[in-house]
């Protein structure tokens, strides 16, 4: 047996060992891995494109377009034989009927444009841009939001996984205790002052500890896997956990306003002043538009395909400057139809704010009450850990001395097993409702600083 607990106690002991992992370091390294969050930094890298298209396209715009059309099934264009008509006209001579008129076939036709535009005032272009700034200041608080999340989750796998090492280590010490006192039940026994049955009753409990021990190891493993897989890593790494649940001092109280604080709350009141922005957006619609525009074009038509092959036949060119002015008249009342909508949309967004502060106030006062019944759990819990280690060290003395049965040994150990168990639950349960407490006010970011 003595051989068995020191393969035991070392397995143990080794067992985590691994390379060290503080909880500010998880989160550190679980935001620069996580996926979802590469995916948010592309995201606002497309809304910055958004933005810089919407102010683009309110500058000079030049376009330019060609045209090569192949004419069949067309009369040949006629025209008066001006050369002909002259020369009757200054010789006193009859017009030769068969000259009065010129034949021109015309098979091809090429033509060129460039055309300059610059928008003189569009109220669209100009909400557009301003609706795309807002746009990333929403992707902005996304992000954080994104990140307070993920640092939660993290939090959360750490602090579940040191509850689950710190009850194997109740375990352990249970173990290691009960094993001294088996060896000492064993040697009575040789000596005829303890009973067989007591040792058997020890090597029952043992065993009983000793599948605790490893079904709990398992799910252990299990934890920092997942955990691995949160960091981004491959699971099956060796890792320490250094963080431990300990009781502190001085409580912090997390004081604050999550109205004010509240990342989700500012990002939904942001999205109420894009949707602002949207019915403008609409109303502008029923604005004039006013542009300048430039246009240069050329143009030629022949009868065969060699524009470039007969200089004789030049190209004509033709050039315009303008101003233009695009007013709707009439839409058949879509425009108003679009702003009612909007204006529904926006009371909508209104109302989920509104529900959403009475949730932020009644999810705080839920924590900080949860955080207080903690705190107090904590304190009695240490008193009665304190009481259970002395009542153990006096019966396994007791029982040493033959003045206790075994029973009330093994019953101190179960009272001292129970009683550390409630005390590191209330621990974990104290940490748990100070990470929910700072999700609520926003404040998680703080423990990647």
């Amino acid at each position: 047996m003595r051989k068995f607990f020191i393969i035991l106690f070392f397995a143990i002991g080794f067992g985590f060992s691994g390379e060290s992992l503080s909880l500010k370091n998880a989160i550190s390294e679980g935001l620069k891995g996580n996926l979802d969050i590469q995916k948010a930094e592309l995201g606002s890298d497309g809304i910055d494109a958004q933005v810089n298209a919407a102010f683009r396209s309110y500058l000079p715009q030049l376009t330019a377009s060609g045209t090569v059309t192949r004419l069949w099934a067309n009369d040949p264009t006629t025209m008066p034989n001006y050369p002909s008509w002259i020369s009757a006209l200054s010789g006193g001579t009859a017009l030769d009927p068969a000259n009065a008129m010129l034949s021109i076939p015309i098979n091809w036709n090429v033509s060129g444009d460039l055309t300059l535009t610059q928008f003189i005032y569009v109220p669209q272009a100009l909400t557009g841009i301003s609706m795309a700034k807002k746009g990333k200041e929403i992707d902005a608080l996304g992000k954080q939001e994104l990140k307070e999340g993920i640092i939660y989750g993290i939090a959360m796998q750490y602090w579940t996984t040191v509850y689950m090492e710190e009850n194997l280590a109740i375990l352990t010490k249970s173990y290691g205790n009960l094993s001294k006192t088996q060896l000492v039940i064993s040697a009575m026994v040789e000596q005829g002052i303890a009973k067989k049955s007591d040792l058997n009753t020890m090597n029952i409990n043992l065993s009983s500890l000793s599948t605790q021990i490893d079904n709990l190891s398992v799910q252990i493993s299990g934890q920092k896997d997942a955990l691995l897989q949160i960091l981004g890593r491959a699971p099956g790494a060796e890792i320490d956990l250094t963080d431990r649940l300990e009781i502190t001092k001085t409580q912090n109280n997390f004081e604050g306003d999550p109205i004010q604080s509240s990342i989700t709350l500012k990002r939904m009141e942001q999205q109420i002043k894009l949707q602002d922005m949207q019915i403008d957006l609409t109303g502008q619609e029923i604005y004039p538009n006013v542009a300048l525009f430039a246009t240069y074009g050329t143009q030629a038509s022949r009868e065969d395909f060699d524009f470039f092959s007969s200089p004789q036949d030049k190209f004509k060119d033709n050039g315009t400057v303008g101003l233009k002015v695009s007013v709707p008249i009439f839409d058949g009342m879509s425009n108003s139809a679009k702003r009612t909508n909007a204006r529904i949309q926006k009371r909508q967004l209104e109302l989920e704010v509104e529900k959403e502060k009475l949730s932020l106030q009644a999810s705080v006062a839920n924590a900080k009450a949860v955080l207080q019944n903690a705190h107090a759990s904590v304190e009695r819990n240490r008193e009665t850990v304190q009481l259970s280690e002395e009542n153990y060290s006096m019966k396994e003395l007791e029982y040493k001395e033959q003045v206790a049965p075994l029973t009330d040994l093994l019953t101190a150990d179960n009272n001292l097993q129970t009683a550390q168990s409630n005390l590191i639950n209330a621990l974990y349960t104290e940490k748990s409702a100070e990470l929910a407490l700072q999700q609520i006010l926003s404040t998680l970011h703080k423990m990647a600083e």
